[in-house]
């Protein structure tokens, strides 16, 4: 889907959070290659960063837009937010050993996304299992603690 669609379609859920964030992100001009330039050089300094991070929240927005389908409990705004997170990091990995590109940004984003909704699903598969563990109070239990009969929810 294209980005300008994406836009459209979270413009028109109507969240008030998601309007504010929008706002903000159209309020972002890009940068010019030699303020681009000057940031990559400066990746140390944090305003530097987050000028760096800022450039990518369009990729951000579509990534996490994306993977929307697949989080069930998460937001696109929460989606969003662990995107940048994951930009931050790699911002912050590269200044330490030097080495960036495009695609080393772009896959920390995704893989931050995806761990995000991969924990999400092993927390509720977590509290899925605790709930069928609970006893109530038809359940029969045999003279060694355990159960007669396994229930299953429906």
């Amino acid at each position: 889907m294209k980005y300008r669609m994406i836009i459209q379609d979270m413009k028109e859920s109507g969240d008030a959070n998601v309007l504010a964030f929008l706002k903000d992100a159209e309020k972002i001009k890009p940068m010019s290659k030699r303020e681009r330039d000057y940031c990559l050089q400066n990746r140390y300094r944090p305003e530097s960063v987050q000028k760096l991070v800022e450039e990518f929240i369009p990729y951000i927005i579509w990534v996490a837009y994306t993977f929307g389908d697949n989080a069930k409990m998460l937001t696109v705004l929460d989606l969003i937010s662990e995107g940048i997170l994951g930009a931050y990091d790699a911002f912050s990995k590269s200044a330490k050993d030097g080495l960036l590109t495009r695609r080393r940004v772009c896959n920390a984003i995704k893989a931050r996304i995806k761990r995000a909704i991969a924990k999400e699903e092993s927390e509720k598969m977590e509290i899925y299992s605790i709930e069928e563990c609970i006893l109530r109070e038809d359940d029969q239990m045999d003279d060694d603690g355990i159960l007669k009969v396994v229930k299953t929810l429906i």
